[in-house]
């Protein structure tokens, strides 16, 4: 359910998870820097910042270049019960106090991982503790809450209206390379959002999904090839993403209401990119 350490590294890679990990991943860093790149952003941690990893994310962390160490407190765990996690990926205390508040929660988090029926340690142990009960489990979970949710209400004021810079983020991601191989999960890294989060933003931001966007992209993209070029469909097909020649020509006649060789010979330019 829950795990938690202090580690030190010196290397530049400590760790390569192609795949992610099958749990959340926190890290506070107490000392030093330490470069940490998950899905498509890539970041530079130092003390006082949070940065937190869902699950199923390729990630890779080690010391920062320049650095000698990289010194930190994390925390492997299942997803909680509740919306917690939905906020920031990226969080920097600036509020008065917060990043010893922060160190408190950290030290109460050790010992309550490692409760036992007949005392509390006094202080937090190196090695790893491992929370197993019932008791010890949601004592944790709750200090993971407040912590996080320090974090994010202890961080910079708010910006003002307009544009989430999040979401215009992802949509200049999405219109610079459309032929990308772009996921949800991909998409709301780059984002600094969870998946759920990132495509409720989304939609509320443009009114559709972020993988409909790809989709329009991609077939508009290959609109102008059609028309502009004497690439074959299926070049035209893989340029703009798609692996499967049939799988395009079908989403490219629902965009357009033709098969890609008929577009081409209607002679019609779609507009924009």
């Amino acid at each position: 359910m829950l795990v938690i350490g202090e580690s030190t590294f010196t290397k530049r890679v400590e760790a390569i998870r192609p795949t992610g990990s099958p749990s959340w991943l926190l890290m506070w860093t107490t000392r030093g820097h330490g470069a940490v790149h998950h899905g498509e952003t890539a970041l530079t941690t130092s003390a006082g910042r949070l940065v937190l990893i869902e699950p199923g994310v390729r990630h890779t962390y080690g010391v920062a270049p320049g650095a000698a160490e990289w010194t930190l407190l994390w925390a492997h765990f299942r997803a909680p019960q509740g919306n917690w996690l939905g906020t920031s990926r990226h969080l920097t205390p600036a509020a008065s106090g917060a990043a010893e508040a922060i160190d408190a929660a950290f030290a109460r988090l050790g010992r309550y991982a490692r409760l036992t029926g007949d005392h509390i340690p006094p202080s937090p142990v190196h090695l790893p503790a491992f929370a197993t009960s019932p008791d010890q489990q949601a004592l944790a979970m709750c200090v993971l809450e407040e912590i996080v949710r320090l974090a994010d209400l202890a961080g910079a004021p708010a910006a003002p209206p307009g544009p989430d810079p999040r979401i215009t983020r992802a949509q200049q991601l999405i219109a610079e390379t459309p032929e990308a191989p772009h996921t949800l999960n991909s998409l709301a890294a780059t984002a600094g959002l969870s998946p759920s989060h990132f495509s409720h933003l989304y939609a509320r931001a443009t009114g559709h999904s972020p993988m409909r966007e790809v989709r329009t992209r991609r077939l508009h993209r290959a609109a102008r090839l059609l028309t502009g070029t004497g690439m074959s469909v299926a070049a035209v097909a893989g340029t703009v993403g798609y692996v499967d020649q049939f799988h395009f020509s079908r989403a490219f006649r629902r965009e357009f209401g033709l098969p890609p060789s008929s577009y081409r010979l209607s002679g019609e330019v779609p507009g924009g990119d």
